[in-house]
C-alpha cells in the first residue's frame, strides 16, 4: 500500500488536515528550491520531492500538502517567473500583436525562465504531456490575449474570415521562441517582433494593403506597345 505521502488526500488549495493556514514563506521556499535545483542544471527527470524538501528545509509532507506531484510543483514554480500580459487597451490590431510578440523577447531572453526552458524542452519527447501542461498553465494567459486580438481582427474585417486562429498563434510566437531558445540568438529590439507581425498580416489581411473592403486593387498598368 502506498503511503499517504505518495497519495495525499488533501486538496492542493487547503491548508492541511488540521485546518492550519498555509505558510506563504514555506510556499516561497519550496518554489525557490525547485527553481534553484533546475537552474543549477539538474534535469527534470533527476529532480525529486526529497531533493526539493532538503533544499527548502521542509518536510516532504509539506510539499505534498501543496502540490500532488513533481509536475505540478515544477509548473507552479515556472509560473512564478512569468510576466503578466501587458496592457493592450486602446491599441490597434498591429500594435496589440507586436506588443504580445515582443513580450516573448522580454520573458524568454536572459531570464531564469529562459534558462529553465531548456530543461523542460529536453523532456518534450519523453513527456509530451508536460509541455502541454506548460502551455495550459504558464502560457495560457498570453495565448488567450493573442487569440482575443486575432478574433477582434476577424470580426472587424481586418483579417480574412475562416483564419485558423490556433495556427495563427503558432505562426506569431514560433519565430521568437526559435530564435531565443533553440538558436540561442539574442534579439536586441522590438524590430524582430514588428517583422514577424507585418509578415503575418501581409498574408492574412482580408484585403490587400492600400485598398478598402468592397474595392478592388488597382489593376496593373497595360504592357507597353512594342516600338516599330
Amino acid at each position: 500500500m502506498p503511503s499517504h505521502l505518495d497519495q495525499p488526500s488533501v486538496p492542493r488549495d487547503r491548508a492541511s488536515r488540521g485546518g492550519r493556514q498555509r505558510d506563504p514563506a514555506a510556499d516561497r521556499a519550496i518554489l525557490d528550491a525547485a527553481l534553484a535545483l533546475l537552474g543549477e542544471g539538474r534535469a527534470y527527470g533527476d529532480l525529486s520531492m526529497d531533493l526539493v524538501a532538503q533544499r527548502a528545509g521542509v518536510a516532504r509532507a509539506t510539499i505534498y500538502r501543496r502540490w500532488r506531484n513533481k509536475e505540478e510543483l515544477v509548473l507552479a514554480a515556472l509560473t512564478t517567473l512569468d510576466l503578466p500580459v501587458p496592457p493592450l487597451a486602446g491599441l490597434d490590431l498591429r500594435q496589440r500583436l507586436v506588443t504580445l510578440v515582443d513580450q516573448l523577447r522580454h520573458r524568454g531572453q536572459d531570464t531564469p525562465l529562459h534558462r529553465l526552458m531548456g530543461s523542460l524542452l529536453s523532456e518534450a519527447v519523453r513527456r509530451p504531456h508536460l509541455v502541454e501542461r506548460f502551455e495550459d498553465t504558464v502560457v495560457a494567459a498570453r495565448r488567450e490575449a493573442l487569440l482575443d486580438a486575432l478574433r477582434d481582427g476577424v470580426d472587424s474585417g481586418e483579417l480574412r474570415p475562416g483564419l485558423d486562429l490556433d495556427d495563427a498563434v503558432e505562426i506569431l510566437s514560433g519565430p521568437m521562441a526559435a530564435r531565443l531558445i533553440l538558436r540561442q540568438r539574442p534579439v536586441e529590439s522590438a524590430k524582430f517582433a514588428e517583422t514577424i507581425v507585418d509578415t503575418f498580416l501581409n498574408g492574412t489581411r482580408a484585403h490587400p494593403a492600400g485598398t478598402t473592403p468592397g474595392t478592388a486593387p488597382e489593376p496593373p498598368p497595360p504592357p507597353e506597345e512594342p516600338q516599330p
